[in-house]
């Protein structure tokens, strides 16, 4: 890697909220050096689409299958998404949405879903609205991608973002964090951290502001999910209605254990199919994780043929059904203690926080990840 680059405000994490944040800056007129940090292979976060490189058309969403948006936003998250309406980038779903009951019947969308707007999509993929909004960013945006941020270090009024070996990708004034896990005590189990990065950049009483950043994250949850996902062949027919998502009524989660199920229809007539599975509870540690994966993957597995029984396009192809593994998403929604909105920007230690577990309209959903990026940009601009 070359010598580390200098500038003004670092993003770690190019998922929905840290690309609107971007977005927003440029598009107030922000004339500072920006550049994101990403540990995956390019933008999407939770919106990530799998891609397979010995088949370049072949796209999976992994992750968020959509999100729903309520007809009135603020101003500003109109203005960023608007170029993607556009564009063609954010649609209405125009797939089949149906529920699936504890007996394993079709029955309405659980009302649960009901209440949080009209489901949207990215097209072709999920992880093309967070390139979308990146693409709305400064022209002279750095993008590190393939970059796994482990340490940081705050200096000299500069941020230092570095790897597991201390190499320095990125140095900064200001630094926005998009996720948790950098600020979050689940770092210490899931990845045999000693510490929590953040707390060990800034100690305790240097910023109090982020001291109570720090004790509300301590205490709050996220749910976790082990998405399986499958390659099926596809029927010649491709008028065969299939559904876009099925979602499970709560008797039906709690029997299966699944959130769940998601089709993604190939551009050569095959077939994607992703198994949202609920965690058990486990604790899950480095040493565990691959035991854990393997065994989800077992279970999911022996249950599809049970939560597909009603779609006999889907069940006919099932013997041919070809796994791609279970992807773990280790806090795929917050739960409680969302981060109050005086505590996104803190000043004495120049850092910043958006995300979906922001307080506010959406927690926990796409729609508060958007809200927050564009609610902590407007909060960076000068004389704000």
């Amino acid at each position: 890697m070359p010598d580390r680059s200098k500038v003004d405000l670092a993003v770690i994490g190019a998922g929905l909220a840290g690309s609107a944040c971007l977005a927003r800056l440029h598009q107030q007129g922000f004339e500072g050096t920006t550049a994101v940090v990403e540990a995956g292979r390019g933008p999407g976060g939770r919106m990530a689409t799998r891609r397979r490189r010995e088949k370049p058309s072949w796209r999976l969403d992994h992750g968020a299958p959509g999100l729903q948006l309520p007809e009135q936003l603020p101003d500003g998250v109109e203005q960023l998404l608007r170029p993607l309406r556009e564009q063609g980038t954010l649609r209405r779903e125009w797939g089949w949405i149906t529920g699936l009951d504890a007996t394993g019947h079709l029955v309405d969308a659980p009302e649960e879903h009901s209440d949080k707007g009209a489901w949207h999509r990215g097209q072709p993929t999920m992880a093309h609205l967070c390139e979308g909004l990146l693409d709305q960013a400064s022209p002279s945006l750095e993008r590190n991608f393939g970059f796994r941020v482990r340490w940081l270090q705050h200096t000299g009024g500069h941020w230092l973002l570095m790897d597991e070996t201390r190499q320095t990708a990125v140095e900064a004034r200001i630094l926005v964090m998009s996720g948790t896990l950098l600020a979050h005590p689940r770092s210490l189990a899931m990845l045999a951290w000693p510490d929590v990065p953040l707390r060990s950049a800034i100690p305790t009483h240097q910023d109090p502001d982020l001291d109570r950043v720090l004790q509300q994250l301590a205490g709050s949850r996220a749910a976790v999910r082990w998405n399986l996902m499958l390659e099926l062949p596809g029927e010649d027919d491709r008028n065969v209605p299939l559904p876009r998502q099925i979602l499970l009524t709560p008797e039906a989660q709690r029997r299966w254990q699944v959130e769940r199920v998601v089709v993604h229809q190939q551009s050569d007539g095959g077939l994607g199919v992703v198994v949202h599975g609920l965690d058990s509870g486990e604790p899950i540690t480095p040493s565990s994780q691959p035991a854990l994966l393997k065994r989800e993957e077992q279970r999911l597995m022996e249950l599809l043929p049970e939560l597909l029984k009603a779609f006999p396009a889907l069940m006919r192809q099932w013997p041919q059904a070809r796994s791609l593994g279970v992807m773990r998403w280790g806090a795929s929604q917050p739960l409680n203690h969302p981060l109050p909105t005086s505590l996104q920007w803190c000043m004495a230690s120049n850092i910043g926080f958006c995300g979906d577990w922001i307080e506010g309209a959406g927690f926990g959903r796409a729609e508060g990840a958007l809200r927050s990026g564009v609610a902590l940009a407007e909060l960076l601009q000068p004389g704000a």
